[in-house]
């Protein structure tokens, strides 16, 4: 009598690579989520208290080095300016996206920092104006001493700087909060954190606030001493934009 003994079956070769972490059949990283969310919560905390600390500690330095009504109104001129120009581009995009139909958020957001850019010089030029009138002596002369000018650019830089960090912070507790939510709308806010995990750089983006910041001054500087240039930056800010995001895109 003969025993018959069954081959062990043959490992199917068509199911190839398998993934030890979530059974897929296709090759791919496998991602730690929670992980992801972490870092990301962690690195929008972390800046967050960053921007907070640069204005806090710009804004003491220049209460202490100038006269301090002088250095808040112009800070308030400059924070004034940063709200106009972003409500205003806003507004142009609202209204752009309207009349057209166009629901792409991409166009939205182009409109609205195009026109931001072209706006930023008549901006620093209102900023420069109202500087120089309370500058003006009782014989109506507005002669501008170079320290008083680069007083007034800076803390008119800082003021831009205020809104648009105050704005970054209070969008970063916005995202905060969504990314701990357990809903639809959460879940897919850490999604997009962890697809856009390589692409996000913090650093990055403080450097292009203070960047902005740092710009506006300049052109307030340039329009206390020559308020016509304001018709050649309108072009080259908006030029200088358009460069600068492409180099940050490539």
């Amino acid at each position: 009598m003969s025993t018959h003994s069954e081959p062990a079956p043959a490992p199917d070769e068509s199911v190839g690579y398998v993934c030890p972490h979530c059974d897929a059949t296709h090759e791919h990283d496998h991602v730690d989520e929670r992980a992801v969310v972490q870092a990301r919560l962690t690195s929008l905390a972390r800046f967050a208290w960053l921007r907070v600390g640069i204005g806090v500690l710009a804004l003491a330095a220049l209460l202490v080095l100038t006269p301090p009504t002088a250095a808040l109104a112009n800070v308030f001129a400059g924070l004034v300016a940063w709200a106009l120009t972003t409500a205003l581009g806003l507004l142009v995009a609202s209204v752009r996206a309207a009349r057209t139909g166009s629901r792409r958020e991409g166009a939205f957001v182009l409109t609205a920092v195009l026109t931001g850019a072209a706006l930023t010089p008549l901006a620093a030029f209102g900023v420069a104006l109202v500087a120089r009138a309370g500058t003006a002596g009782p014989d109506g002369s507005n002669a501008l001493a170079l320290g008083a000018a680069t007083a007034v650019a800076v803390a008119a830089a800082l003021g831009w700087y205020l809104g648009a960090a105050g704005s970054e912070v209070v969008g970063t507790i916005s995202l905060r909060s969504l990314l701990l939510q357990e809903s639809r709308a959460g879940e897919a806010a850490r999604d997009v954190a962890v697809r856009t995990r390589a692409s996000v750089h913090p650093v990055g983006e403080l450097v292009w606030t203070v960047a902005s910041a740092l710009v506006f001054g300049l052109w307030v500087f340039a329009c206390q001493f020559l308020p016509v240039l304001v018709i050649v930056l309108i072009p080259l800010h908006v030029a200088v934009l358009v460069l600068s995001r492409r180099l940050r895109e490539a």
